[in-house]
C-alpha cells in the first residue's frame, strides 16, 4: 500500500515545474496601479506619517511637562 502512494507522488522536478507554472498564471492576474494612483497613495501615506508624528510629538511634550510637574511637586 505504501509503495502505491509513493509511485503516484510526482517527482521533485515535476512539483517545481508545476509551482512555476502556477506562479506564472497568478502573476498574469496582477493589476498594477497607474502612476497617478501610486503618487496619490504615496502622498496619503506621507501625510498620515506627518500627522501621526506631530500627534506623538505633542503627546510627548504634554506628558513630559506632566512628569516634570509631578517630580517638582512631590520631590520637594
Amino acid at each position: 500500500m505504501a509503495e502505491e502512494t509513493k509511485a503516484k507522488k510526482p517527482g521533485l522536478f515535476a512539483r517545481i515545474g508545476k509551482w512555476f507554472r502556477e506562479l506564472k498564471s497568478e502573476c498574469r492576474k496582477i493589476v498594477w496601479p497607474t502612476r497617478e494612483q501610486t503618487t496619490n497613495n504615496t502622498l496619503v501615506v506621507i501625510a498620515c506619517v506627518v500627522i501621526i508624528g506631530i500627534f506623538i510629538w505633542v503627546l510627548d511634550i504634554v506628558f513630559g511637562l506632566g512628569v516634570q510637574t509631578l517630580l517638582k511637586h512631590f520631590a520637594a
